[in-house]
This record gives C-alpha cells, sequence and structure tokens, in this order.
C-alpha cells in the first residue's frame, strides 16, 4: 500500500460507509487518531529515514526485507526523550501471551485474541517500555484498555534507539497448535529453545493492518478474504489440520471427508482459503504437498518473501516453512 493510500484510509474513514455487521476498532496508541494529517503523524520509520519502512511488506533493505506489522510513532515523550504514550487493546479480546522479557526481536511484547471477530484474530503489541502489571493471560480486555508503555525494547540485531521508540502493531492468524512440535524437529533449533512458544513469531502470519486502522468498524474476515491468491498448493493430510478447524470460515467442502487439502496463499504467506479433495481428486499430490499455481503478476514480490524459490518456480524457504507447520497437526 502507497503512502497516500494509507493516509485516505485514515483521513477519510468517517466518510466511508461503514459496515452494518462489524468489529469495533480504536487506534492501538494514545495519540488521537483524529488529528492525523499526514503519514509523518503516525509512522516512525527505520534508521534509512523512508516513511514506507515503518508499514506493511517488503519494505526494508530496499524490498529484500519483510515487516509484519505497522510502526506507531509516540505523540509525546518525556524530559529524557523517553516515549509517553499507551499501548491500547484495538479490539475487545482476551490476553492469550505476555512477555515481559527482553528475550527476542519483539522485546517485551503482548498478544491478545479477539475471538468475537468475524473470524478470530490476533493482535501484538511490541518493543513495550513495559507491560501493564494487571494484565493476565485469560483476562477480557476491552477496546482502548492500556496493556504497555511504548518504548523500544528489542534483542533485534539492530538496537531500537530512543529516538525511534514505537509500538510494532500485527493483526493476523496463528498457523498451528503443533507448532512447539515442529520447532524442537528443526536440526537448527537443537539449541535455541523456543521461548514464546504458540506466540512465536514463526508461528504467527500478519496482514497488513492499515486498512483496518483508517475505519472504527471493520468486517476483519471480509478484509482478509478480499488478500488476492499469490499461489497456491495442494496437500495430503491424515487428519484435519488444526487451522481447519480454528478458522472454519475459509473451508470450503466437507472436512470430514477430506483426504488433503488445495490451499490458497496470499503473497505474505497466509492461508486465506481452503478447499476439501477428497480421494478421487486428480488434484490430491502423490506426495505429501505440491506447489500448483503461481501467479505471475506477483512472482517478483514472492520471490523476495521467499514464498519461490529464486528461479521463481519452485517452492521458498518460507512456503515449505509454512507448509510444514499447517501440517504439524494432520499427521
Amino acid at each position: 500500500m502507497s503512502l497516500r493510500s494509507s493516509l485516505a484510509l485514515l483521513s477519510f474513514a468517517c466518510l466511508t460507509a461503514l459496515p452494518l455487521t462489524a468489529t469495533d476498532i480504536v487506534w492501538p496508541t494514545s495519540l488521537d487518531r483524529a488529528s492525523i494529517r499526514s503519514p509523518e503523524d503516525y509512522l516512525q520509520p527505520t534508521v534509512s529515514g523512508r516513511l514506507e519502512s515503518a508499514t506493511f511488506g517488503m519494505v526494508r533493505e530496499d524490498g529484500k526485507r519483510f515487516h509484519e506489522g505497522v510502526d506507531i510513532r509516540p505523540a509525546a515523550s518525556n524530559a529524557d526523550g523517553e516515549p509517553l504514550d499507551l499501548a491500547l487493546a484495538a479490539m475487545d479480546g482476551q490476553v492469550a501471551y505476555l512477555n515481559p522479557h527482553v528475550n527476542g526481536p519483539y522485546g517485551k511484547y503482548v498478544v491478545l485474541f479477539h475471538a468475537g471477530a468475524e473470524i478470530p484474530v490476533y493482535t501484538l503489541y511490541a518493543h513495550l517500555a513495559k507491560l501493564e502489571p494487571s494484565l493476565k493471560v485469560g483476562a477480557n480486555v476491552p477496546r482502548g484498555r492500556p496493556i504497555g508503555l511504548m518504548g523500544h525494547t528489542s534483542a533485534g540485531a539492530t538496537p531500537i534507539t530512543k529516538d525511534r521508540s514505537h509500538l510494532h502493531f500485527e493483526v493476523g492468524l496463528i498457523l498451528s497448535t503443533g507448532f512447539n512440535l515442529w520447532y524442537a524437529a528443526q536440526p537448527e533449533n537443537k539449541q535455541s529453545a523456543n521461548l514464546h512458544g504458540l506466540y512465536n513469531g514463526q508461528n504467527l502470519i500478519g496482514m497488513d493492518p492499515l486498512p483496518l486502522l483508517g475505519r472504527t468498524k471493520v468486517d476483519i474476515l471480509a478484509a482478509l478474504r478480499s488478500q488476492p491468491t499469490a499461489l497456491t498448493v495442494s496437500l495430503r493430510a491424515g487428519k484435519t489440520p488444526d487451522f481447519v478447524k480454528r478458522y472454519p470460515a475459509l473451508v470450503r467442502g466437507d472436512a470430514a471427508r477430506a483426504a488433503g487439502w488445495y490451499v490458497e496463499f496470499s503473497w505474505q504467506g497466509m492461508p486465506i482459503r481452503w478447499t476439501a479433495l477428497d480421494a478421487a481428486s486428480p488434484q490430491l499430490p502423490a506426495t505429501r504437498w505440491r506447489l500448483q499455481e503461481i501467479d505471475q503478476s506477483q512472482r517478483t514480490r514472492l520471490i523476495q518473501r521467499k514464498m519461490l524459490g529464486p528461479d521463481g518456480r519452485t517452492p521458498g524457504e518460507l512456503l515449505t516453512q509454512n507448509v510444514e507447520i499447517l501440517l504439524s497437526t494432520a499427521r
């Protein structure tokens, strides 16, 4: 999404028709959304200084690095330059995960689960200076409630300096409750414990949050479905993947009789539609899974995202990883 589009969504949200049935959503910081007049008012870029680097997509390192959310700058700071902005629950939900430690790229972060939305999504709030002490896993959190203080915590390769403090905000889906087993089975993880369980970033797949934040009510399922299919995969499954059980709104056909699945992925790696395949389907792969079709108009971005290999014809590292995680409960 261009900066012009982002600004239009935020500036003119009040003029657009609101869906009759939708999820109420608020801006996830104490910045007054009505005060936004330009992207500079809310975006915190990386050290590159390019505003696009704060948005969702292949926006970093000249299109070589993916950013899974939006980085929102502080509206106010104290005399020492530390942000005073609060991080707020964007929608009604429950506390799913609390990480009060600086032990990963997200730093201190909170994950909320929104079972009441049109499709149950998570939201994630990262780089916090501190978490709201009263928060407990499983507790209900109304939209607009403070969940932490904006900061610049991170154990990533590049420290976040005080002058680039921000809230990293994500919204998306959980790939699999079998993630912990998949993670432990990877040889490269033998010396690296999974500190965050199911809320490890590898098990979370986000979508662009700005089209959601530009409104006061949003149909999140419709927004998710509006993402175009970038490639498709067919797979065999001895059991129903737990993703299918958790997100039935994305499923077509009879899951109970499925011998496999035809899965449509967005360019960033989100499974957006699942079609059940019976045992006689010619689309059912002979092996565990197979790459099917590729939208050639999205080929470059798929290669950059590593959904495709460098040749643009074979599965990339991320696609392989996501499919294996999705199948971790289907053996």
